[in-house]
């Protein structure tokens, strides 16, 4: 599983057959502590989507 802020692995989900399950996270510029704060309650949430088969999660 990839978590990034890049586009370009979104789209790398769209295009390739076989690719890790990419968590794009698309929230302006942010401290970290901010972010990770924001992110970590949603980790479990994230797995159960992953292991139910979806490949790509966007997260506003």
């Amino acid at each position: 599983m990839i978590v990034t802020k890049d586009e370009d692995f979104a789209n790398m989900v769209a295009v390739a057959g076989e690719a890790p399950a990419v968590v794009w996270v698309r929230v302006g510029n942010t401290r970290r502590t901010a972010l990770l704060a924001w992110f970590e309650p949603l980790t479990n949430q994230i797995a159960e989507t992953v292991d139910g088969g979806i490949r790509m999660i966007e997260l506003r």
